[in-house]
């Protein structure tokens, strides 16, 4: 059984966002776990400079709540920090944290400006043996990770475990696309990554989050909860399951490890509400054909309904942000405008998640 706390959080006001923490915390006897002297590591989803009223970003005042929460219990060694989309530099986080109205609890808990990273050795069973980690995390004694709840366009599903590849500094992540291209190897080295950091406890923006092409460019929702639990794993099923989101591959690998486990709730329930899909999603149907023609139609498939990045060359900035996170570098900057092709491309939507300008959306051959 893995706990699962769930509170109808109306708003972002500080009222609801300090019941909400403290409901969740005392659910799950967050307490109980808490020295004066303990560092706690607090990881949100920064992805990319957006303001918090986008629903891209973990909003400010849920992690606030937090800290606050953590004074309450004479905490004060408290550090923010994640590893956003594109270069990991001291001005990048700056930019960051403004943008996404983090300075102000920066009076309360250490805003991170550290850009240095370490490598650990992982578990011998994992494929991954090695994961280089930004150093303030590898420091800290007890982990809240704080994903904001989302759609994502190769994982379907950004929560808990998808949160934590913000632990991958900059643009290494890009490295880490290019190595594991396939959707299900992917979720096989989040998961690993996951299991190595043991994040303490994660608490789910789930306020307003965002449906569509995530984790950047999709549409906010209003869905008015958060979500606690020990087990990121189990969360993420839970999280699938109330934006019926359906079996997809990230938990189609939970389910293969034995990583899910019978959730038992404690606070509100909570009816789902459907999560419009990125653009991106499958389109396989050839379980709808005769079995004779489900080869033949599956390679068509496969090359007809691929998905591949497109620019719209009126809408790029030439900024160049698509370039720096393409993990094949098949992207280059010409005449102040994105310009690559589909030939070397796997598919990974880096360059849509890190458009500042939403420039990039999904072609296939045939549209459906």
């Amino acid at each position: 059984m893995s706990l699962i706390s769930i509170q109808k959080t109306p708003d972002y006001s500080s009222k609801a966002m300090e019941l909400a923490v403290k409901t969740h915390f005392e659910a799950l006897g967050v307490a109980a776990d808490l020295k004066k002297d303990t560092k706690v590591l607090i990881k949100p989803n920064l992805v990319s400079p957006r303001k918090p009223d986008t629903a891209t970003t973990t909003h400010p005042e849920f992690v606030f709540a937090v800290v606050k929460w953590l004074h309450a219990h004479g905490v004060r060694n408290i550090t923010i920090a994640d590893s956003p989309g594109g270069l990991y530099t001291p001005q990048t986080l700056k930019n960051t944290y403004t943008v996404c109205g983090y300075n102000g609890i920066g009076a309360f808990a250490a805003l991170n400006y550290d850009t240095s990273w370490q490598t650990v050795h992982c578990d011998e069973s994992f494929r991954n043996k090695t994961f280089n980690i930004i150093t303030p995390i590898l420091e800290a004694d007890y982990i809240i990770n704080m994903p904001k709840l989302k759609t994502h366009g190769m994982m379907t599903l950004s929560g808990a475990v998808k949160n934590m590849f913000g632990s991958v500094p900059g643009i290494q992540k890009p490295e880490m696309h290019y190595r594991w291209p396939e959707i299900n190897d992917f979720a096989d080295m989040l998961i690993e990554l996951t299991m190595h950091l043991k994040p303490n406890i994660t608490l789910v923006d789930a306020v307003e989050s965002m449906e569509g092409n995530g984790p950047n460019s999709g549409s906010k929702k209003y869905a008015g909860v958060t979500f606690a639990s020990r087990d990121p794993f189990t969360l993420d099923k839970v999280m699938a399951d109330f934006m019926k989101l359906g079996s997809i591959p990230m938990l189609q690998e939970y389910e293969r490890m034995g990583l899910i486990k019978t959730p038992e709730y404690i606070g509100d329930a909570v009816e789902g509400t459907g999560f419009k899909l990125p653009d991106t999603a499958s389109l396989d149907f050839t379980d709808k054909v005769p079995k004779f023609l489900r080869g033949p139609a599956k390679r068509f498939m496969e090359k007809a309904l691929h998905p591949v990045p497109k620019v719209s060359r009126r809408k790029c900035i030439g900024c160049g942000k698509c370039a720096e996170s393409c993990p094949p570098h098949i992207i280059i900057i010409k005449n102040r405008k994105a310009k690559f092709t589909s030939k070397g491309c796997i598919s990974c939507f880096c360059c849509q998640e890190m458009c500042p300008v939403h420039a990039i959306s999904v072609k296939r051959m045939i549209n459906l």
